[in-house]
């Protein structure tokens, strides 16, 4: 020990002595010291985020400092003694830049911007470009490069989603993060606008071959729809941006229970004019759902028990198109026009069958069949323009955007109830349906940059949509042989909604510390008629979402960041439907025509240390929850009190604290690791049938990936999450835990340009959902297992010309509306 004393005495020391011998010239005289700063950017005049700059002597390159550009691009050298110096900089997958040599005598020294251009190699007629990470950290959002994925090759995006940091999927296909529900879907910057469960069942046909990035935006600035109390997830899909013609094929199939298949070919021509770029993706899917539920009821008359299994068969057919032409008139001005076409059908053949007794005896049953079908037709077309303004970065975007969902699905029902012996004694209900829907989208959005003095710029836009619901449920009846038309269950409803927007944002840099301040107005117009209930709801509000972002640069190892912003979730279209109709002989849903938004203020507080480990505390309360609440109800026709009523109240409040850590971690040079772990706490109030119900539980969520360089053209991945024991979004589901364990490899073939994938996800088969609910006369326990377990094998192949050149990336108009389509 007294060593080891002596031996860190003698270092401080020595120290000490070289940096005064550093801070006096060779006749001993004090030297004095500077400032170097400057500028990291693109060739198109962007800032290049978190790049890598370091400080040299001319004379023997030797290094003298080093530091992280922040969010714009900045740097900064303080307490430099006077010299001759130069300044490189480099980012992954960019060339590294130097400055020209200068001199430093103790004034200080603005270096002129250094510009980094992507980094590029041809090696006959073979293209080796810098291979992003699979999770990248960001000042403001996590990015999830999933073609990057071994595990995720041939699967859905739904599966890819369920393994980005912080993101989980519930019973009911609902996607939170970071523990809070709410969160806005989009696809290429435009919302997919449609229920819970439609854009789940749009992100399972999906092809994760589709996909490129996953952005997850916890904090969303003023200049994002307020829409989404628990962030932002943004899909994108790709778009090749090489100049010549190139494209790639993609094929891939799997086996769970069930088969799975999909292929994919992508096309792009692009020039010094013209990007002109298409990409058609299939996807079969087979899949299935266990559900066990078991309900125990005290009515007045007794105790009834009712153990219900239910088997789906489900099998989907996805199609999706997409085409888009940029013309870039000169260098500062750019317009485009874009489609995006999806079309497909899903099938699900149901069994279920519910024995009913007293908890000690089973004295019948209710055996159900159901057949269902949906046919949906989604399409989004954008024209857009992108205008520099002048050299001092003034800069105009508008977007025009049309959207049209239509979705027809067909039901049928046929039920029967058995005495104790098994013989049917009545015949129950036997119905089939047709429920159309059409929704038609238009949005205006008009985005405007104004760069102010002193690092500061000013950001404004206006947003208009325009949305019309149009839903027409029909319903027969089996009556003695023949159908009926069944006017209890039978509907029409129409929804119309229009939301008009502005914003203000104002962000500057002050040496270390980096402000941005927004506000977002939103004044919204709805009506609700129904008019099979001759029903008409009409409402406006005004709403303020204030928004608060500091961000301070301590150091060149730790930067700290504080957030604060105001949100909002709308009730999607069908929720506002006042019509009730029956899910099964005991079970019903309907919708609430006085919903109202839920509100939430959230807090954020970020570290980063050395630009790899991010620690993010943060709060959010949520006011006028709108939960989903299993309540009892009455057959007005035969008064029956065991019937369940499944409908979205504002009844509740949600108080959420939650810590969130991530780390890329290269273990080695062969082995690169991200892990993300959230811990977090959810405090509900709830009001059920009357009864005030408090419940909190703390949860968490972790998550690890490893990446493995075996050989030159062969590597490996092993990716582990982890769900602990919480209580559920809606605040009575008490979930048990669920983890999955999924491994693939991955091989470069015929000189590089094709990739063979092999993946097996979940491998010990224990992603499935358990929960339980209580309430003082009731208790539901729900168990619901799927085809998780599956083996996948893709192959790629990439052609033509392969000569990167970076194109423009921009966000359309549709940024909340397609979230809430039913």
């Amino acid at each position: 020990m007294k060593k080891i004393i002596k031996l860190l005495t003698l270092s401080v020391l020595l120290i000490n002595v070289n940096n005064m011998a550093q801070a006096q010239d060779a006749n001993g005289q004090q030297v004095r010291k500077g400032r170097i700063s400057g500028f990291v950017q693109r060739e198109d005049r962007k800032p290049v985020e978190f790049a890598t700059v370091t400080l040299l002597r001319v004379k023997d390159s030797s290094l003298v400092k080093g530091a992280i550009a922040d969010i714009e691009g900045k740097y900064e050298f303080e307490g430099i003694p006077g010299g001759r110096y130069l300044v490189a900089a480099v980012n992954m997958g960019m060339k590294k830049s130097f400055s020209a040599p200068f001199t430093l005598n103790g004034q200080p020294v603005k270096v002129p911007a250094l510009v980094l251009t992507a980094e590029t190699h041809n090696l006959k007629e073979v293209n080796v470009t810098a291979k992003r990470p699979f999770i990248e950290q960001k000042a403001d959002k996590m990015v999830v490069n999933v073609e990057n994925s071994i595990v995720a090759a041939g699967g859905t995006a739904m599966e890819v989603l369920q393994q980005s940091p912080g993101v989980q999927v519930d019973k009911d296909d609902n996607i939170s993060m970071r523990g809070k529900n709410g969160v806005v879907i989009m696809i290429d910057g435009k919302p997919t606008n449609m229920s819970a469960q439609d854009v789940a069942q749009l992100l399972k046909n999906m092809p994760s071959s589709n996909v490129d990035q996953i952005e997850l935006i916890a904090n969303p600035s003023a200049k994002y729809d307020a829409a989404g109390n628990a962030g932002i997830i943004n899909i994108k899909l790709k778009k090749n941006n090489s100049y010549g013609t190139n494209g790639s094929v993609n094929i891939g199939g799997g086996q769970g229970k069930l088969p799975k298949f999909n292929t994919g070919l992508s096309l792009n021509h692009r020039n010094e004019r013209l990007n002109a770029y298409g990409s058609y993706n299939y996807n079969y899917n087979g899949n299935f759902e266990n559900l066990l539920i078991y309900r125990d009821n005290m009515e007045e008359s007794g105790r009834m028990v009712f153990d219900q299994e239910t088997y789906i068969d489900k099998r989907s057919n996805y199609h999706g198109a997409k085409a888009g032409v940029d013309y870039f008139i000169n260098k500062n001005h750019t317009i485009g026009v874009m489609a995006n076409l999806a079309l497909g059908d899903w099938h699900g053949d149901g069994n279920s069958v519910t024995w009913i007794g007293n908890g000690m005896a089973i004295d019948s049953s209710l055996k159900t069949k159901t057949d269902n079908t949906s046919r949906w037709d989604r399409q989004s077309y954008n024209l857009n323009y992108r205008g520099k303004l002048d050299t001092t970065g003034k800069e105009l975007n508008i977007d025009l955007d049309y959207s049209r969902n239509v979705d027809k699905r067909d039901n049928h029902l046929y039920s029967a109830f058995m005495d104790g012996s098994g013989e049917v004694y009545y015949r129950g209900d036997t119905t089939r349906s047709l429920q159309p829907s059409i929704i038609d989208i238009k949005t205006v959005k008009i985005d405007y940059t104004h760069p102010l003095k002193k690092d500061a710029k000013l950001e404004a836009g206006i947003k208009l949509s325009y949305v019309n619901s149009d839903n027409n449920s029909r319903f027969d009846s089996m009556k003695v042989a023949k159908w009926e038309y069944d006017v209890n269950r039978s509907n029409y409803f129409i929804y119309e909604e229009n939301v008009n927007a502005a914003y203000l944002n104002y962000s500057r840099q002050f040496k270390k510390l980096g402000v941005q301040a927004g506000l977002r107005a939103e004044q919204t117009n709805v009506k609700g008629n129904s008019i099979t209930l001759q029903q008409v709801n009409d409402t406006s509000y005004l709403n303020f979402f204030p928004s608060v972002f500091f961000s301070y640069q301590a150091s060149d190892n730790h930067q700290w960041g504080i957030s604060y912003s105001r949100r909002l979730q709308r009730p999607n279209y069908n929720n506002l439907n006042p019509f009730e109709f029956f899910l099964d002989r005991y079970t019903k849903a309907g919708g609430n025509p006085n919903l109202r938004p839920q509100y939430s203020d959230n807090f954020e507080l970020r570290h980063t240390f050395k630009s790899f480990l991010n620690t993010a505390i943060g709060y959010s309360h949520t006011s006028d929850m709108l939960s989903r609440i299993l309540e009892p109800g009455v057959d007005p026709k035969t008064g029956d009190t065991t019937i369940l009523v499944y409908k979205y109240m504002n009844v509740a409040e949600r108080d959420n604290v939650n810590l969130n850590i991530s780390a890329p971690l290269p273990v080695t040079k062969w082995w690169k690791s991200f892990t993300n772990i959230s811990v977090f706490y959810n405090a509900f109030e709830t009001v059920v049938s009357g009864e005030l119900i408090k419940r909190s539980s703390g949860g968490f969520y972790g998550q690890t990936q490893h990446t493995f360089t075996l050989t030159k053209s062969l590597s490996a991945e092993a990716s582990f999450d982890y769900v602990s024991p919480q209580i559920s979004d809606e605040g009575l589901f008490k979930m048990k835990s669920m983890y999955a364990l999924n491994i693939g490899f991955s091989q470069q073939v015929l000189k590089k340009k094709g990739t063979v994938r092999l993946n097996v996800n979940d491998v010990f088969n224990n992603r499935r959902f358990r929960g339980e609910y209580t309430t003082t006369n009731r208790e539901v326990s729900l168990a619901n297992r799927w085809d998780s377990r599956q083996i996948r094998a893709s192959f790629t192949y990439r052609f033509g010309n392969s000569n990167v050149k970076e194109a423009r990336k921009r966000r359309t108009g549709l940024e909340d509306e397609l979230n809430r389509v039913n």
